[in-house]
């Protein structure tokens, strides 16, 4: 089956010559490349209680690398079970607006981070407005993606959203119609621009944003306020799927966003002398699987685009959810929600043959 380290095989060292990329990128290149191969080293895991001897060689582990993913989705998924409420839960996407787009790639730490915060500001307020009838607090899981389906720059957020929050004292209260109504999409899409316009007007006064190449005419005040006209003047997109009605699937439906790449080796399909052919699904064709060709360098320019700032933290969890409060309110919440007491996260991961395992590295592997 082809590979992105087959591609990468093959065109990266040409790429790379007439391209200036970031540490990230070359990273990334180089990890792919060399991940499972002998370059890594391996290392033999021995079960102390049927004696199965296995070699390995070391994986890479970046988060871009399609071979590295499965075991930390597995791992993810363990440990979200164990915060896993008996609620609805509404599956929310914040998107930016392609005029904004070269000026988030300019500035991927910033605008991404006000992304995030933005997206969880806004459920925020709608969760304490007395109009709302909520008036509690929300909890979010938020994934940011950066691609289409082809492979495109298209900055967004997955959001996993309970159907509730809690109030001051710990009890759980939920949305309208009996969890199964959120906000209105267009009055959060609203309040979504206007707090995510003020934090990069405020960016644009303190000369905190890069404007270069074709926007670098926006450092003149006047090219900068009409193109911020035009983004009050668009409809920016917040969209809330149906509640999920088993909490059971949340979090295996989640894991689809949490620990997904640009581009996976199975949606290679081909490998070409000059070129490389991969399947997309068409979603405005009822989600049809389609197939596209592109010269190689431009294949590795579209999967470069999706290269994260280095130390960016793409999984974020805001709320009750929060790593910081989570252990004071999820305890009230189960009292609340008549749970039992939720078993320790050690019970959740169980003892079997996995943990009698030995691992032993052995740096490269005899004969290599």
């Amino acid at each position: 089956m082809p590979t992105m380290a087959e591609v990468f095989n093959r065109f990266a060292d040409e790429y790379q010559k007439h391209r200036l990329l970031s540490f990230e990128q070359q990273k990334l290149i180089r990890d792919i490349r060399e991940c499972r191969t002998y370059v890594l080293g391996g290392h033999v895991t021995a079960c102390t209680a049927c004696g199965h001897i296995k070699v390995h060689y070391n994986s890479c582990g970046n988060r871009g690398c399609p071979q590295c993913q499965g075991v930390n989705k597995e791992k993810w998924i363990l440990e979200r079970e164990y915060d896993l409420l008996p609620v609805k839960y509404f599956h929310v996407v914040f998107t930016l607006p392609g005029q904004l787009r070269s000026i988030c790639y300019q500035n991927k730490r910033l605008i991404y981070n006000l992304l995030f915060s933005c997206a969880w500001e806004t459920l925020d307020i709608f969760s304490k407005d007395p109009k709302q009838k909520l008036q509690a607090r929300m909890g979010m899981i938020a994934v940011l993606h950066t691609w289409t389906q082809k492979l495109l720059y298209h900055p967004h957020l997955h959001c996993i959203v309970p159907a509730g929050g809690v109030d001051e004292q710990g009890n759980w209260k939920i949305t309208k119609s009996n969890g199964d109504f959120l906000f209105h999409v267009t009055a959060l899409a609203q309040t979504f621009r206007g707090k995510f316009m003020e934090k990069l007007i405020g960016l644009y006064k303190q000369k905190k944003l890069t404007l270069e190449g074709k926007i670098a005419s926006l450092k003149q005040a006047h090219d900068f306020w009409l193109l911020k006209k035009k983004f009050y003047e668009i409809n920016w997109v917040v969209h809330t799927e149906e509640p999920f009605l088993n909490p059971d699937s949340v979090i295996e439906y989640l894991a689809r966003y949490t620990h997904k790449i640009a581009l996976s080796n199975y949606r290679i399909k081909a490998i070409g002398e000059n070129d490389v052919t991969f399947s997309y699904l068409d979603r405005a064709n009822n989600n049809k699987q389609e197939i596209m060709t592109l010269a190689a360098d431009k294949f590795i320019a579209r999967f470069m685009l999706h290269v994260l700032p280095r130390g960016f933290c793409k999984i974020r969890h805001y709320g009750f959810l929060s790593t910081r409060v989570k252990q004071h309110y999820l305890p009230l919440i189960r009292l609340s929600l008549g749970m039992k007491v939720a078993r320790s996260k050690a019970q959740i991961y169980g003892k079997g043959c996995a943990a009698n395992h030995q691992g032993h590295r052995s740096g490269h592997m005899p004969g290599m």
